[in-house]
Order: C-alpha cells, then sequence, then structure tokens
C-alpha cells in the first residue's frame, strides 16, 4: 500500500513542504471534512483509505470556478462548502467500483475575466468556457459556473474527453453553484463520469427499473422521487455497475496505482 509520502509523490504535491492533509490531500478548498447534509451519517476521511485508492486506478481533478468573486460572502462560503462537498461524494461515489480519485486542486476565474461565461445561457457558451481555458497538468478540468440559465441543461461534458490539454474536448460543466447540495454534488459527479466515457444509461425514456434509474447515469428527470414528496432522490442515485468501472479504468485520464 502508498504511504502518506509515496502518495504526494503520486499526486505531485511537495511533500519536503508544509502541507495539510485535508487540503492538500483530499482536496477540500476549505481545509476541514463538509458535514454531511443528512444528520444521520457522519461525514469521514480516511488517509489509509486515501493511500489504497491512489494505489490503485485513480485521476486527478482541477475544480475551476467561475465567477465566484460576484457572489455575496455568504454564497461565497455556501459555495466552498459545496464544492468540498461535490468532491467528497466524487470519492465515495467511483471509489464502490475500485477507482480512486488523487490530486484535487482548485483554481478561479474571476468575472472580468470570464468573457461572461459565469452566466452560462447556451450549450455552446458551456462549450466556449471549456475551450478558452484550460489548467496544464494531467488533472481533468471540472468548471463550476456561478449560474446557468439555459433551463435545458444543468452540467455538460464530452462523452470520453481528450486528454490532450488544449483540444475541444478536455474540459466538463459540472454545474452550477446554486443549486441545492445533493443535486450540485451528483450533477458534479455524473459530468465526470461522462468525461470518463460513460453515456447515460438509457434513450429518450427513462430505465425501466429502479437500479438503474438510479445508476449515476441515468438523467435527474429519471432518478425515482423521495416516497412522499416531490423531490427526485439524487442522494441515492449515484450507483454504477462493474461495466461502468471497466469502461473508466480504460479512459486515458485514468492512472494505474502509485
Amino acid at each position: 500500500m502508498a504511504s502518506v509520502r509515496s502518495l504526494a509523490e503520486c499526486a505531485g504535491i511537495d511533500a519536503s513542504e508544509r502541507v495539510s492533509l485535508l487540503f492538500d490531500y483530499f482536496g477540500f478548498a476549505r481545509g476541514k471534512v463538509p458535514e454531511d447534509p443528512d444528520t444521520s451519517v457522519t461525514a469521514q476521511v480516511s488517509v489509509l483509505d486515501q493511500a489504497a485508492r491512489v494505489d490503485g486506478h485513480h485521476f486527478h481533478l482541477n475544480v475551476v470556478r467561475v465567477g465566484f468573486d460576484n457572489l455575496s460572502a455568504t454564497d461565497f462560503a455556501d459555495g466552498l462548502m459545496k464544492l468540498d462537498y461535490a468532491v467528497y461524494r466524487c470519492r465515495r461515489i467511483f471509489a464502490a467500483q475500485g477507482l480512486g480519485i488523487g490530486r484535487v486542486q482548485h483554481y478561479e476565474i474571476a468575472t472580468a475575466d470570464a468573457n461572461g461565461r459565469d452566466d452560462l445561457g447556451t450549450e455552446t457558451e458551456a462549450d466556449d468556457l471549456s475551450d478558452e481555458w484550460s489548467v496544464d497538468n494531467d488533472g481533468i478540468d471540472a468548471f463550476v459556473v456561478r449560474n446557468i440559465s439555459d433551463p435545458d441543461y444543468v452540467g455538460i461534458s464530452p462523452i470520453e474527453g481528450d486528454c490532450d490539454k488544449g483540444s475541444g474536448d478536455d474540459g466538463l460543466v459540472a454545474g452550477e453553484i446554486g443549486r441545492p447540495i445533493e443535486g450540485a454534488a451528483r450533477t458534479f459527479a455524473h459530468e465526470i463520469g461522462h468525461f470518463l466515457g460513460l453515456p447515460h444509461n438509457h434513450g429518450d425514456d427513462c430505465p425501466s427499473t429502479d437500479s438503474a434509474q438510479r445508476n449515476l447515469m441515468a438523467q435527474t428527470r429519471c432518478v425515482p422521487m423521495i416516497t412522499g414528496t416531490n423531490t427526485r432522490d439524487v442522494r441515492n442515485a449515484v450507483r454504477l455497475t462493474a461495466g461502468d468501472g471497466n469502461e473508466i479504468r480504460d479512459h486515458c485520464s485514468v492512472r494505474e496505482g502509485c
């Protein structure tokens, strides 16, 4: 199993400098474990589990905030909390199929530099955002914007994105930060699933089985409702099949163990 030091070396972290386990190793922007919105669940992380995951197949992420400087102080703090929760949930979702998330780094595009891409009005603008910007490393660029005003989508990604930085399909829009926390986290993971090669698991019609409706790659409109409510159970619609895991392992972003 990889040690903490070898985990750092694999992730490109300079372990000779003072590092924060929660910020540098786990990728939490606030440097602390996010609270789980389900108060019956205690959110926790394990250095040993993280080392084991990076010892196997894993990929790196760049979380790129777009236009967050145009949020109020309260909304900005809430946004960072949602991003940390999305990272936390993603680690758990992909770990279920033996896939780790290694290095998670955070970047920001200010509103003044975003060319209006902080508020996406069309899918073309979403594509332009990931075409115009990229992080020069081997992580997947996941852009999270201040707002998406187009009602027809909540996130967008190429299916089997490109690992060649500077190409047209080398990044994804992982959603807008104003959505409820569980929906924002699921969309974040769902769009990463697309980038890693997974299409929707259905056509125009939703899947007929509960298990398929609760797969991560089912569209939100297909997720079953929470009993007695008008709210979709997005928290429990994050399953990945063994076949999904095998497809992801073949993607160029996925590295073998350290």
